[in-house]
């Protein structure tokens, strides 16, 4: 397999003592040696059709094994982006995985053929799956060493990421979190000069390291493709963090020798004479130059360890290019854990007869997993004492659980990013958005990282959190503090997703949602946090919900109504309207789905069986709502059933006004669901 040849640079005369130890600087030159060749079987493997995404860290290499020398692989965590094949080398990453990863052959170990190339995962190496998404590891990174310094460890948390992620809005959220807890958190930054093609003039007027420092944070600014000095540098700061003295922050300039990917021409952008200075800058070649002022090796031991290393890495790379792609039906398995944790619904117990609020049982529920779980914590807006909350759903937590239960900073990406981190680390984070209208800065998080873990990583890494989400409408919150967004999350896989109707339900799905295995959305309607006809006996502690299990709130025979949250009693207070029109209660089963994800279609598939006509009720928008998904389910798999059309009552496709008169124009209403149902009973 032909491959470049290496590059090679003038020696000039010998220089003063390097000031490192010479097998130090051997292991460097061998660890470089193996990336370069790396590398270059990578680009063969591209020009035959068999990787279709290749990032070149030539350039990078340098400061990459330099991290992995500085650190200690097994002890510390590390969050790489999609540049890193030299840091997994100088981790000590096998070779045959790192090119499982890259060719996706079967029993890849970083994902089983489902991450992209160049997406390095290790449970082994405390390696963290990544993601393809710009700047998102960063948050994830800091909640990490949220949970080292929580559990009292002298870990060192790695992420890093190139300069053009530096414009990301939660690479400044990490900055913040990070300093202002002083987690141990080494931001490195591989700056090369480019976002792509993006020159970095174009992306900011700020030297990285002064950024970062304008945080308080410790920051340097070092010569990546150079070794000693910046080893001297980082080294005792390296110790300082490993000590506890807080984050710090490495902007290493680095070369790009070769274009972007796989999929660029950097030809096309950079002038020749910008392209030869970054190979006049060659990492590897300078260290060969300074292994021959050291005296260290000669031309011909250079050679031979060259040729040893390009035989290693070629006969590893035709090995694993001789295995099979993954099995196909594999491709979906494992998106959630197994163990449901919950399969069977145990009986309340209630404590007492006296009702309790929706705020009171969810309260209570979360008291009752805190004290059961010492590893629950709970952040988000105001959630600490004495506020407790906007809606007071976590007062008299902080107080009861000190140093458990905090305030975060005004940002839904730190709030959610943050947890994920921390539930790797082990600890079962329960955090709050104030109102689900406020959760889409946190979306890429939501939709890219938190759900698609477990699945990406072959189950190798889980993030088990809970987000609590208040939503809903009717309480003259306008359009940003009235959107029901379940059908967004729905649409993720990953995610289960819960939304009670009353608080017994309540109390008994958020204790179960503190216990699984899955990051959970835990949807609260506000409108119904205080209302008297959702109050219940409060359920003792021992009562858990499955997923996935409804519950009929009425029996009938000619009609299946299903709802949830708020059109749960919607439902009920329309069929009185229809009972006073007829003289007489119509016979309707109403099912309350209480989770979205899963959803219990069995269950409304048997009442469809039976009753042969079928309403579905929600306050969310009609078009594409998840009315849409019940409804098309019953037709597909009840059609023979039905006597009539499945009618949907639900939200206009509007946004939600706040004069009363509009918002009550725009949701659905009492009168509408009471009408549907009489026009589908008359059917």
């Amino acid at each position: 397999m032909a491959v470049r040849k290496l590059p090679s640079e003038r020696t000039r005369p010998k220089a003063v003592a390097p000031g490192v130890q010479p097998d130090l600087f051997l292991r460097l030159y061998e660890k470089m040696l193996l990336a370069y060749y790396v590398e270059e079987q990578c680009r063969v493997f591209v020009r035959a059709g068999k990787c279709s995404f290749y990032a070149s860290a030539r350039g990078h290499e340098k400061i990459q094994i330099l991290m992995a020398l500085l650190l200690q692989p097994g002890k510390d965590w590390f969050f790489p982006y999609y540049r890193e094949k030299a840091l997994m080398v100088g981790l000590g990453m096998p070779l045959e995985h790192i090119f499982q990863g890259m060719l996706s052959r079967e029993g890849d170990p970083n994902s089983l053929g489902r991450n992209m190339s160049e997406h390095f995962s290790s449970k082994e190496l405390r390696v963290v799956s990544p993601t393809a998404c710009t700047g998102t590891e960063f948050l994830i990174a800091v909640g990490m060493a949220k949970a080292v310094r929580t559990a009292g460890r002298d870990e060192i948390v790695y992420v890093s990421g190139g300069e053009g992620s530096t414009s990301e809005g939660e690479f400044f959220e990490a900055l913040n979190k990070a300093q202002h807890d002083r987690l141990p958190v080494l931001f490195l930054i591989q700056n090369n000069g480019y976002a792509i093609s993006v020159p970095q003039e174009q992306q900011t007027s700020s030297q990285l390291a002064d950024v970062a420092r304008s945080f308080g944070m410790r920051s340097v600014r070092v010569d990546g493709t150079r070794f000693t000095e910046t080893y001297h540098t980082l080294r005792p700061l390296v110790r300082e963090l490993r000590e506890g003295k807080g984050p710090l922050f490495v902007e290493g300039m680095v070369v790009r020798i070769d274009s972007h990917s796989s999929s660029d021409d950097q030809t096309k952008y950079r002038a020749p004479k910008d392209m030869e200075e970054a190979r006049r800058r060659d990492p590897l070649a300078h260290t060969e130059m300074r292994i021959r002022e050291m005296g260290l090796l000669t031309d011909q031991e250079m050679e031979e360890r060259r040729e040893r290393a390009r035989r290693e890495v070629e006969e590893v790379a035709r090995r694993v290019d001789a295995l099979p792609y993954p099995d196909p039906a594999t491709a979906t398995a494992g998106i959630y854990s197994p163990d449901r944790v919950v399969v069977e619904e145990s009986d309340p117990g209630y404590l007492s007869d006296k009702p309790v609020t929706m705020v009171e049982a969810i309260n209570r529920g979360l008291r009752e997993e805190m004290e059961r779980n010492p590893k629950m914590v709970m952040w988000g807006e105001d959630i600490q004492d004495p506020k407790g909350g906007v809606f007071g759903v976590t007062r008299g937590l902080t107080e009861a659980f000190p140093g458990r239960v905090e305030n975060s900073p005004l940002a839904e990406a730190t709030i959610v990013g943050v947890a994920q981190g921390m539930a790797i680390g082990g600890y079962k984070p329960v955090v709050e958005i104030q109102f689900g209208d406020y959760s889409f800065p946190a979306y890429m998080q939501m939709r890219n990282e938190i759900p698609t873990l477990r699945w990406r990583s072959a189950g190798a890494w889980t993030s088990p959190v809970v987000v609590r989400v208040a939503v809903g409408g009717y309480i003259r919150g306008g359009p940003f503090h009235s959107q029901t967004p379940e059908t967004l999350y729905a649409h993720t896989p990953g995610w289960y997703l819960a939304y009670p109707s009353n608080a017994a339900d309540a109390k008994g799905l958020i204790k179960t949602a503190c216990r699984m295995d899955d990051p959970v959305l835990f949807f609260e309607h506000k409108g119904l946090y205080r209302q008297v006809y959702t109050k219940t006996p409060e359920p003792g502690p021992d009562y858990l919900i499955p997923f996935g299990k409804a519950r009929t709130v009425r029996r009938g025979d000619d009609l299946t109504i299903v709802a949830w949250g708020r059109t749960v009693h919607m439902v009920q207070q329309a069929l009185s309207q229809v009972a006073a029109r007829a003289g007489g209660e119509p016979s309707a089963e109403v099912i309350d789905l209480r989770t979205i994800v899963p959803m219990d279609i069995d269950a409304v598939l048997a009442s469809v069986s039976r009753t042969g006509r079928a309403l579905v009720a929600h306050e969310a928008p009609l078009c594409a709502g998840m009315g849409a998904e019940v409804a098309a389910l019953i037709a597909d798999r009840a059609f023979a059933s039905l006597d009539a059309p499945i009618r949907r009552v639900a939200a206009r496709d509007s946004f939600v006004p706040f004069a009363p008169n509009l918002e009550a124009a725009v949701l659905p209403s009492v009168e509408q669901i009471a009408r549907a149902i009489q026009e589908v009973l008359e059917y």
